[in-house]
């Protein structure tokens, strides 16, 4: 008789590997206590669980306010990111056209940084819920704004080198938005 053992592994990349993930984190937060599910809460709530359980890890022990807060901070994080993306961006191309583009796209970044500092500063921590849920949905507008930037204008096209990073932008800005709504309703 053999003794090898087959044993599964799943990969948190592949998909059905996180549909296995995020199921199991369904059903804990239906037999643990009620704050053991605002993760998976917020996370069916955002544009994508996938991407949201992803970046914050399977930690289900956190409150409302610690996951908004780690939401907002990862959001600055990304965009601060980007902005030093899109810097490298204007400084290597000759085309001015994109040089426009890119000029929009960092003002649209900078306005979430902006709304991002004052969240993280003072909204969260002074209960101002709204205004952080507004900056939520401002990183979301933007990053579409940024993004259709590089269709704008009249006679070109251009592929954008920022679809990804405004991808990720729409996606923490829903995930701010579903972690406010965590705070409003836990």
């Amino acid at each position: 008789m053999s003794k090898n053992k087959t044993m599964f592994t799943f990969s948190s990349s592949s998909p059905f590997g996180s549909t296995l993930v995020l199921l199991c984190l369904i059903v804990a937060s239906l037999i643990t206590p009620s704050r053991s599910n605002y993760l998976s809460d917020l996370c069916i709530k955002s544009k994508s669980p996938r991407f949201c359980l992803q970046v914050f890890g399977l930690n289900p022990h956190r409150s409302p306010y610690e996951l908004t807060q780690e939401a907002i901070n990862l959001a600055l994080t990304n965009t601060y990111e980007t902005k030093n993306k899109i810097h490298i961006f204007l400084d290597q191309t000759k085309h001015h056209n994109l040089k426009v583009i890119y000029n929009q796209c960092l003002r649209y970044y900078q306005s979430v940084v902006d709304g991002l500092e004052d969240a993280a500063g003072h909204f969260l921590k002074d209960g101002l819920y709204s205004a952080v849920n507004a900056i939520g949905n401002r990183a979301q507008e933007n990053a579409f704004l940024c993004e259709n930037a590089f269709q704008g204008k009249i006679g070109y096209a251009y592929d954008s080198t920022l679809t990804k990073d405004n991808e990720n932008l729409e996606i923490f800005g829903s995930i701010i938005v579903s972690a406010v709504d965590l705070l409003y309703n836990p």
